[in-house]
């Protein structure tokens, strides 16, 4: 009877084995079939993350091409703004120069329509001369040999330059006396140099009283220092003794100055003086 039922009993302890282990290997199966289901979902998932990954690295090399190549387009738009900037300056710059040029041969040509008889005549010549135009009047029409006194005629002709030149009141004038290389035989003047210098203030003078103003003259003397020609014969001495009326640039004609020098100007201007 016990025998009978032992073996009952591990029959059903058998059966419920069985059935749970079937219970277990179900349910493993379905753990198996779901992780399938899993990784087949999964694949693509991570496919995809990888692919916007690389996709994502992609766009931010294209960025920051995309930025460098902007600033070097910005750099060169600054650069020819830079350069357009520069050439308008440029041209305006010679325009203004074209102007000047343009105001400086109509003085020259009209000083030479109205100076036209006297350079008939011998009495004077208009040239340029170092880049300014130069009414040369020869020695001999002006003073006798070793003097600083002008002649009668000579005060005439110098009279009749000073008509036309003060109608250009914005000039101002450098009147330079020129002499040969020959010594002076005489005790008036110590040398060429004084000679050329007394002459130079007797014509400054007359230039006065035919209405030009002080202010705007310049007396100086180069003596036998700046010829125009060799000296070597009479033809060429005579030449060289001669007055010359320069007539200077105006301002506008003038080079800006360099910063610095302007800054030097500006501060010695404000310093109080005695200083």
């Amino acid at each position: 009877m016990r025998l009978w039922a032992y073996a009952i009993l591990m029959t059903i302890i058998a059966s419920a084995a069985s059935y749970f282990a079937w219970l277990l290997r179900e349910d493993s199966l379905r753990l198996d079939a779901a992780y399938a289901a899993c990784s087949q979902e999964l694949e693509p998932i991570e496919e995809r993350a990888r692919t916007s990954a690389r996709r994502a690295q992609t766009c931010e090399a294209e960025l920051l091409d995309f930025a460098a190549r902007a600033q070097a387009n910005d750099d060169q738009l600054a650069k020819m703004q830079g350069n357009l900037s520069a050439t308008k300056e440029e041209l305006t710059a010679l325009r203004t120069q074209r102007v000047e040029a343009e105001k400086q041969l109509a003085a020259i040509e009209k000083i030479q329509a109205q100076f036209a008889k006297m350079i008939d005549t011998g009495q004077l010549k208009v040239s340029a001369r170092r880049g300014s135009l130069v009414v040369e009047m020869p020695a001999e029409v002006l003073f006798r040999s070793g003097s600083a006194e002008l002649s009668e005629q000579g005060e005439l002709s110098v009279l009749e330059v000073g008509f036309v030149l003060k109608q250009f009141p914005d000039r101002r004038f450098l009147v330079v006396g020129h002499t040969d290389n020959v010594p002076l035989k005489n005790a008036a003047f110590q040398d060429n140099w004084e000679l050329s210098t007394a002459r130079a203030l007797t014509v400054t003078h007359v230039l006065v009283k035919a209405g030009i103003k002080s202010q705007a003259l310049i007396a100086a003397g180069a003596g036998e220092h700046d010829p125009v020609s060799s000296n070597a014969r009479s033809a060429d001495r005579q030449r060289n003794r001669r007055i010359e009326i320069q007539l200077l640039p105006a301002i506008a004609e003038l080079p800006p100055l360099p910063a610095s020098l302007k800054a030097t100007q500006a501060s010695a201007a404000a310093s109080p003086a005695g200083k």
